[in-house]
Order: C-alpha cells, then sequence, then structure tokens
C-alpha cells in the first residue's frame, strides 16, 4: 500500500469506490462528485486555493492505493476556520466500503501525518469524528490522538456529538502524541 497524489490511472477504482458509497448510502467522507466535475482539477485547485467554496481553505488529497486498486483518500487541510474547529478539522479521510476493518485508515493517517509536519510546517493537527465511530477513534487514537473534547452541534441539521482529538507532530519519531 502506499499513499499517492491523485492519478488518473486510479480513476476507474476511484469511480468503484464512490458507487460503493452511494449502494451502502454511507456519508463519511464526501468523495469528489465524479459526474459534476472534473476531480483532478478541483484537487489541484484545492491545493493551490483557487476557487475554493466560501469558508473553505486550501486542501492537500492523497489517495491511498494497492497496485492499480484505490483503497481511500485522506485530505490535509492547511489550516483551521473557526468551523473546522468544531467538525472536520485538519484532516479528514474515507475508506472505501470494501476495504473497512483492514487497517487501512491507521496506515493511509500514519502516511499523511509526515506532510502536515514537514511541508505544511505544522506542529500539531485536529481531527474529528462522531461520537459513536470507533472505527474513526481508534485511526486517531493508534496515530498518537489525544483527545481534546467532546462537544455537541448540529450538522446537517442534525444534532451530534462529535470527539475532538489534537495529534501532536514531533521530530524525533515522526509522529506522536501529546497533549
Amino acid at each position: 500500500m502506499q499513499l499517492v497524489k491523485p492519478d488518473r490511472k486510479y480513476y476507474q477504482s476511484y469511480v468503484e469506490a464512490v458507487e460503493e458509497y452511494r449502494m451502502h448510502k454511507v456519508q463519511v467522507f464526501p468523495f469528489l462528485d465524479t459526474e459534476s466535475m472534473d476531480i483532478f482539477e478541483t484537487m489541484r485547485n484545492f491545493e493551490a486555493g483557487i476557487q475554493l467554496p466560501a469558508g473553505w481553505v486550501p486542501a492537500t488529497y492523497f489517495w491511498m492505493v494497492d497496485g492499480e486498486e484505490f483503497l481511500g483518500e485522506i485530505c490535509i487541510r492547511h489550516a483551521l476556520t473557526e468551523a473546522l474547529l468544531e467538525f472536520g478539522g485538519h484532516i479528514g479521510y474515507g475508506v472505501r466500503c470494501s476495504k473497512w476493518n483492514q487497517g487501512i485508515g491507521t496506515e493511509m493517517l500514519k502516511k499523511a501525518l509526515p506532510y502536515a509536519r514537514d511541508v505544511l510546517q505544522l506542529e500539531k493537527v485536529l481531527l474529528t469524528c462522531n461520537d459513536g465511530n470507533y472505527g474513526s477513534v481508534h485511526v486517531i487514537e493508534r496515530n498518537g490522538g489525544i483527545l481534546w473534547d467532546k462537544i455537541e452541534h448540529v450538522v446537517e441539521g442534525e444534532e451530534r456529538l462529535t470527539r475532538r482529538y489534537w495529534i501532536a507532530l514531533g521530530k524525533e519519531r515522526g509522529v506522536r502524541g501529546s497533549k
């Protein structure tokens, strides 16, 4: 498995992953809409801070792949807004449904954290997840996430309890968790 910048050679597998989410009616991370946009241009623009939707910040996308197969994606936001402090944080990710519970999310986050530290020069990153999303809880905690708090708020019209975690990005051993 490797973490790569999005590439057209994985596009068909990416489209299949998007379809898996539609079939399972799962909305955990908004894979980009393959029907209404050129996702590669959109991701380049997001990274460069061009044509961002209102309230959005620049973000870099990576895909986790194995051979020619798309396994998941991770988005690293370059900064936080007040809204991202409550929900979203610096990093959002999604693993295709057929690949859940195989350690892919944990490995994907582990491989992405050095980019946040070395390229974006972030000292720590915020990750959030639904309080009942135990898969994400484990992914974050296995990568050194320290629970900051749990907050109640409204997301897309629904009240929810969100966990907020910080991961300190250390120099000595790569990535470490700390308070």
